[in-house]
């Protein structure tokens, strides 16, 4: 492969200690200072010249103390391509993932830019941060050695790369301090001054935020701006905005070439960026985009042979420069104030409908661990108040359950991948845990906890959380182990929800109802009970109709008292938290002699779904076989729940998979189990069932 010295344009800087030679690259706009012949002399103090290599080349440091580039005006006026590279995975990714994007991608990725010394602006994440600093200090490595050659400008971000519209707005700023202590930390004191919008949502509240931490500019997909009524040619030029006084410059990240490169034909991708000449002055083109689309998304050597291939044509291409964000700032003509709606990049609209909180209203389970991250919050600063200090502890375990990806879903989003959440739940219980140190705050409450206008009832003890909502059939939807070192909520479970990408997939039903725990049916006919188990429930219909609302009739110190009907059946439903174990009785008062069938309906998703299983007897049993028994146990690799009944019921079980789309096609994703427990109303001794949970 020809080596990027051998076709760099040659210049000579004359300093205090003589003439010396030097290889620039024509995207150092010095060389450019050329008119006819091969070779000029530029005077320069001697504190200047360092050698430091930019795309395999010797040249000048452009970037004076305060980060202004320092060069005269260009003498041929070019289109300006603009690389900005985001490294990221979310809290709780699986190790395996990790291993194989570390080897397959990033640290390929940086070895490339490491040898082309490549003008580029690199984004890490904080989470990515955090894991190499435990498992990759390699990579940590890789990335001081490329800011120590100073061919890459720096880009900071939110510290878990939390969606900042979306988070608490005190919060938002600490996710700010934070990364920028992090990187500080873990790579060295570089100049951040651009912004990484995590999952590249604005804001108009973003400049107030960033700005007072010392950021200059934002990176924003173009398709804002022309939500404007604006046109291409306007999204190539920088634009300034503000929010409260407080002002940014803004690149935007052009969607079209986000889409070529690094697919489409390398003269495709220079005849794009060459489309730009057209306009006047130095138009710039930014793609920023993951860096996973070199080595993941496509092998490496596919991936990786395109962006050498087009490193080199680039380096000798006179039809554009290549510069950094912080360099362009110095020839960028700003166009003009501008103010932009809500959003993030195209299709990320589309999956949203515009609005990143639409994903609270379409997935329960979004919303539930948004609203847990409220509540938690809360109890944190009421913890900090009592105490008269801070719990830094527990604020860490918050940030990083504001990590974004689990919060939303479209190709890449993480509301279906069951180990995300799980991680969001271990750290809001952990930060719970620290703020109820102080508080003692156990016991029962009534709240509006998940903001829907309706009250649930919050069940609190030093081990078990049990969260229940009276009006969606007194419902268990939250269970929280709180041991130390065991943290989870032990029914994460997902449900199945209507997507419009899988409405070719064959015989893929949705659920009409949350999957949650002791969800109650009256069950008139056998017939109906059958289909109902064979589709794996998630309906209710004329022979399986769901006990739908219960009211609250008492609450206790550490538990609460329901109660509902439904046609001749009077209901209560109570629920007691003690230590480690959860009791629910139910009383059952039904016309003599009634047929009907009680149908309890639990579900079982801990923090691990590795050896999930059912057990009877000590005995692993099938998933899926028909039981009639009084005792089981739903177990994994990190919990289990020995499950104990008053009176013999008839069990059905499956396991609870969701399909949902990839980046690699549709997937089925496994999310629990779910147990349908049945028992004839005539056979309650004395009317009354009682089922007892006993978690470790």
């Amino acid at each position: 492969m020809r080596s990027p010295l051998k076709f760099a344009p040659k210049l000579i800087v004359a300093t205090s200690s003589g003439i010396t030679p030097l290889r620039g690259y024509h995207l150092l706009l010095i060389t450019h200072l050329m008119t006819s012949s091969s070779q000029h002399v530029i005077s320069t103090p001697p504190n200047k010249l360092l050698t430091r290599d930019i795309f395999g080349v010797s040249s000048l440091n452009l970037i004076n103390g305060s980060g202004v580039p320092e060069y005269p005006s260009i003498a041929e006026k070019k289109p300006v391509f603009i690389f900005v590279i985001h490294f990221h995975q979310p809290i709780g990714q699986l190790s395996e993932v990790l291993e194989r994007l570390f080897e397959n991608s990033y640290k390929p990725l940086m070895s490339t830019l490491l040898r082309y010394r490549v003008p580029v602006a690199l984004h890490f994440s904080g989470p990515l941060l955090l894991y190499a600093r435990e498992h990759y200090p390699d990579f940590l490595e890789m990335i001081r050695r490329a800011g120590d050659s100073g061919f890459p400008e720096f880009i900071g971000g939110a510290y878990s790369e939390a969606i900042l519209p979306l988070i608490p707005i005190e919060d938002r700023a600490e996710q700010v301090r934070k990364y920028n202590e992090l990187f500080r930390r873990l790579i060295g004191d570089y100049p951040l001054r651009g912004f990484w919008l995590p999952e590249r949502f604005w804001d108009q509240t973003i400049p107030s935020i960033i700005s007072k931490f010392g950021y200059e500019y934002v990176f924003v997909d173009d398709q804002l701006l022309y939500m404007k009524g604006m046109k291409w040619g306007d999204s190539k030029y920088l634009w300034i905005t503000e929010d409260s006084g407080k002002p940014v410059k803004i690149f935007f990240i052009d969607t079209e070439i986000r889409y070529k490169l690094p697919w489409s034909p390398i003269p495709e991708v220079i005849e794009y960026i060459s489309r730009a000449s057209d306009l006047e002055g130095y138009p710039y083109v930014l793609w920023g985009s993951d860096a996973e689309k070199f080595g993941e998304w496509k092998p490496w050597d596919v991936t990786g042979k395109w962006l050498e291939e087009f490193l080199q044509v680039s380096a000798t291409s006179n039809k554009y420069y290549v510069l950094r964000p912080r360099d362009y700032l110095s020839i960028g003509v700003v166009k003009g104030l501008t103010y932009l709606p809500h959003g993030s990049y195209d299709k990320m609209m589309e999956w949203s409908g515009g609005l990143i909180w639409n994903f609270l209203t379409k997935y329960s389970e979004s919303n539930n661990m948004h609203k847990k991250l409220i509540y938690v919050r809360n109890k944190v600063l009421e913890a900090e108040a009592l105490s008269n200090s801070r719990l830094e502890d527990a604020w860490d375990y918050i940030h990083l359950a504001e990590c974004n990806d689990v919060y939303w879903h479209g190709l890449f989003g993480g509301t279906y991948i069951h180990h995300l959440r799980a991680e969001v739940y271990k750290n809001l219980i952990r930060a719970e845990n620290l703020a109820d140190r102080v508080l003692r705050s156990y016991g029962t409450k009534k709240r509006d906890f998940d903001f829907d206008g309706v009250d649930e009832v919050l069940i609190e003890g030093e081990l078990l959380n049990a969260y229940v909502k009276p009006s969606d059939s007194g419902t268990l939807f939250e269970l929280d182990y709180r041991k130390q070192g065991r943290e989870g909520n032990l029914i994460n479970i997902m449900s199945r929800y209507p997507e419009t990408y899988l409405s070719d997939v064959p015989h893929y039903t949705h659920d009409k109802y949350r999957r949650a725990s002791f969800r109650d049916f009256i069950v008139k006919d056998a017939t109906g009970l059958r289909e109902w188990v064979s589709r794996g429930g998630g309906y209710s219909s004329g022979d399986v109709v769901m006990i739908s609302n219960y009211v609250v009739g008492e609450l206790r110190d550490s538990g609460v008292v329901l109660k509902s009907s439904l046609e001749n059946h009077e209901v209560v439903k109570e629920y007691q938290v003690s230590d480690s174990v959860l009791t629910t009785a139910y009383y059952l008062s039904s016309p003599s002699g009634s047929n009907d069938l009680l149908l309890i309906e639990m579900t079982f998703s801990p923090y691990s779904l590795s050896e999930l299983r059912l057990e009877v007897g000590g005995e692993i049993v099938e998933i899926g076989q028909y039981l009639e028994t009084d005792e089981f146990t739903l177990a994994s690799e990190s919990n289990s729940i020995r499950i104990k009944l008053s009176e013999i019921a008839s069990l059905w079980s499956w396991k609870q998979v969701t399909l949902s789309r990839t980046e690699k096609g549709v997937r089925e994703s496994l999310q629990g189990l779910i147990i349908a427990l049945g028992l004839r109303v005539r056979d309650f001794t004395g009317g009354r069932l009682k089922i007892t949970l006993h978690v470790t």
